[in-house]
């Protein structure tokens, strides 16, 4: 959820194992949405996928909040073996307390 004005800073993610998904569910015309050098309008019902570890960005300069439905998939050259230690290792940092260090 993204409230009327709001902006999420440029950021990147610091695992490229996963790709993450966006589909627009509330999305007033005007917010945008950038991963590069690429700027992207939503479209209600319609979703893209990105690496997010290029920087990308949100913005809403709307009146109205923006919802999408955010989630993560596994990039499709990964192996159920890779998936499998990869989730371990998340985890073990997710009890751990932080993110680990690469």
């Amino acid at each position: 959820m993204l409230r009327p004005g709001q902006r999420i800073e440029p950021h990147t993610g610091f695992l490229n194992c996963r790709l993450i998904g966006h589909l627009s569910l509330l999305t007033p015309p005007g917010c945008s949405f950038r991963v590069g050098n690429e700027t992207r309008y939503w479209e209600r019902g319609k979703a893209w996928v990105f690496n997010d570890t290029i920087e990308h960005e949100a913005y809403n300069p709307t009146d109205q909040t923006r919802v999408i439905l955010l989630f993560e998939i596994w990039r499709p050259e990964l192996i159920a073996d890779e998936q499998r230690l990869i989730s371990a290792l998340l985890e073990a940092s997710d009890n751990f307390g932080g993110q680990p260090e690469l």
